[in-house]
């Protein structure tokens, strides 16, 4: 009787000793990249489950179109062909990318229309660079999806029209310095 007290008292002190262990641990941050999933959930949600992000534009292009192997290997090609003037790009305009961030972040609508303004001529080379790359992965496509391909660029563009019409009205980038400053 003696011996399974003893026992008890050992695993009651061992758990307690344990869970006080555990108390002084310090709390677990999420990875970035857990943060990251979070936040594509929340986008997600935001958009009402329309994809944004790598690849969205190239799922509503290609949308309704069987692909074959060669137009697939085509679109491949396509793609390589431009990644490297893309990259270049994206990192060209990550320093004014962020002081946008920032700027919003302080509600600083005079900074972002002037970033705004700046980036003009970047934001015409990328234009530039996204129709030469659309209009090479039409050429890469076969003559029987050209039609269907035509119509998903139809829509997408009067999808951005709309998107940026919406902006507008609600005091979005075009009107950025009508807004109230915060």
């Amino acid at each position: 009787m003696k011996d399974i007290r003893s026992a008890i008292a050992a695993i009651a002190l061992v758990v307690g000793g344990a869970v006080v262990a555990a108390a002084q641990q310090p709390a677990q941050t999420p990875s970035p990249r857990a943060h990251q999933r979070g936040m594509q959930d929340s986008t997600r949600k935001h958009f009402g489950g329309r994809g944004f992000g790598p690849g969205a534009m190239q799922k509503q292009l290609f949308k309704g179109i069987t692909l074959s192997d060669a137009e697939k290997t085509n679109i491949k090609n396509v793609h390589t062909k431009y990644e490297a003037q893309m990259k270049a790009l994206r990192e060209q305009f990550k320093p004014q990318m962020k002081a946008a961030r920032q700027a919003r972040q302080r509600g600083d609508t005079a900074a972002l229309k002037n970033l705004w303004a700046q980036t003009s001529a970047q934001r015409e080379q990328t234009k530039k660079l996204l129709e030469a790359e659309r209009n090479d992965l039409r050429g890469a496509l076969a003559a029987e999806h050209r039609a269907q391909f035509d119509a998903n660029v139809k829509q997408l563009e009067q999808r951005v029209a709309q998107r940026a019409n919406k902006e507008f009205k609600r005091g979005g980038r075009a009107s950025a310095d009508s807004r109230p400053r915060a």
